[in-house]
């Protein structure tokens, strides 16, 4: 699975016991990359987790000094995030209650509308006990209140995805929101803030504490913390935040989905790229030395070599290397075996990513980031230049039988979603494949001289491909 440059899934926990290992590796089933922000727990459940990233590219682990609360750990996290070039965060409880397989469908929504605040709405199972049920009732009437009718289904559910920029302004330089107060002060302020709400369903389940669920919710001083709250933000509206949330509700009425695709530039940025490395040599489709490169790769056979992968990324101080066996074949796409630091098989062809793991098959959540760098890398494989011209500006230089390509992408969109892709080979066989989407955030693909040449057998076709 290739990272989102932008989206990451946030889990803040404290002393959450053994089922944080197990839950962080559900999420990067389904997403990378993740940060795990430990709140100053005492109970020894970080180290599984220090380890695991020492081996996992797409996991990192931030250790706060001491206990200060949700709130604290999620804006640690959010600007430890920010400063590395992500845009928005999928914040989730780490004890399991939240669904991690609707990571993919909130991510996809918060691509499609990065300017929307996604907000989970809860289906309780049956065995929620119903007081806990019951008393959300009133948070969500005093809620639409300050919100002056603005629709939250339910402000306490804490899966939602977060634009970080507004996050932070509202919430960074606050003294209140750091504990359980949170999750419902964060909905009010990013409201009176102007940033639309949008409310997507999410399934919950419920741990007992025979089961292994974890609570810190002290009833006292948690329920007056939450009193205190309400009725600042209550005398908040009323003294000077109404004429604002009238304006705003509005807008969001007035604008709806244009006004969502309108703010979408301005909360991302711009994705820092660099200038194509040979801007002296546009390439020529029609130049012999290019045609000939492109008729080998039509009659290149199925290939078999090993390859060596580097990942560089904003949140890691090292860079990671993988390695493991591809295998190329013109008709059924990419299959890369990783061997290290895990067995898994990764699978690129034209329904997408398919991942196998001892664990069972997954597909790539949907991204259309992703997609864009998918579409690109099978047309490398095929040395499609004149599709992958429609996308990117490509330039080239060949010294023999050894050719560079440089594909620099062509919108904006594709400059966030990719980056620069470089890929040198020989003749008909790809070398290295690098797809730079800033400094900083760098994946090196090295594969050495292919093996001999030999057709994939049934059975090799029907375990590395599909």
């Amino acid at each position: 699975m290739i990272p989102s440059p932008t989206h990451l899934v946030l889990l803040p926990t404290y002393n959450t016991g053994p089922r944080l290992r197990e839950v962080v590796a559900e999420v990067l089933r389904h997403w990378s990359p993740v940060l795990v922000v430990v709140d100053g727990s005492t109970d020894g459940s970080e180290r599984p987790l220090l380890a695991l990233a020492a081996t996992e590219p797409a996991l990192t682990v931030q250790v706060l000094p001491r206990n200060a609360g949700k709130g604290a750990a999620v804006l640690a996290g959010a600007q430890f995030a920010r400063a590395r070039g992500f845009t928005h965060a999928l914040v989730m409880d780490a004890d399991g209650q939240h669904p991690a397989a609707s990571i993919g469908e909130f991510m996809a929504v918060s691509l499609r509308q990065p300017a929307t605040f996604v907000l989970g709405r809860p289906i309780f199972p049956a065995n929620i006990p119903a007081e806990r049920r019951h008393g959300r009732k009133l948070s969500v009437g005093l809620v639409h209140l300050e919100l002056m009718g603005a629709a939250t289904v339910d402000p306490l559910f804490g899966f939602r995805v977060y634009p970080l920029a507004p996050l932070l302004a509202t919430l960074g330089s606050r003294a209140g929101g750091r504990r359980y107060d949170f999750d419902t002060e964060a909905v009010v302020r990013l409201g009176w803030a102007g940033v639309p709400l949008l409310n997507l369903a999410a399934p919950v389940r419920y741990f007992s504490r025979a089961e292994g669920g974890v609570s810190h919710f002290h009833y006292l001083r948690d329920n007056l913390l939450l009193v205190w709250m309400h009725t600042r933000l209550l005398a908040e509206l009323l003294v000077w935040r109404w004429p604002a949330m009238l304006r705003h509700r509005r807008e969001w009425r007035t604008a709806g989905a244009a006004l969502v695709l309108l703010c979408a530039g301005v909360l991302s940025g711009p994705a820092a790229t660099e200038p194509p490395v040979l801007p002296e040599h546009p390439l020529d489709f029609n130049a012999p030395e290019w045609r000939l490169v492109a008729a080998a790769f039509a009659r290149q056979p199925d290939v078999t070599a090993d390859f060596t992968e580097r990942r560089q990324f904003p949140f890691k101080t090292e860079a990671v290397r993988l390695s493991g066996v591809v295998r190329v074949s013109p008709t059924r796409g990419l299959s890369l075996q990783y061997t290290i630091p895990e067995a898994r098989i990764v699978i690129l062809d034209d329904r997408g990513v398919l991942v196998r793991a001892p664990a069972g098959e997954r597909s790539q959540p949907s991204d259309p980031r992703a997609a864009a760098v998918n579409d690109a890398l099978r047309r490398i494989l095929r040395f499609d230049l004149a599709g992958l011209a429609h996308d990117f500006e490509p330039y080239g230089q060949i010294d023999g039988e050894a050719w560079t390509l440089v594909l620099v992408p062509r919108t904006e969109t594709l400059r966030r979603g990719t980056g620069r892709i470089t890929v040198a080979g020989e003749a008909a066989t790809i070398r290295r494949i690098e797809i730079r989407h800033s400094a900083k955030q760098v994946i090196e693909i090295t594969i050495e001289p292919p093996r001999p040449a030999t057709a994939f057998t049934a059975e090799e076709v029907k375990k590395y491909f599909r």
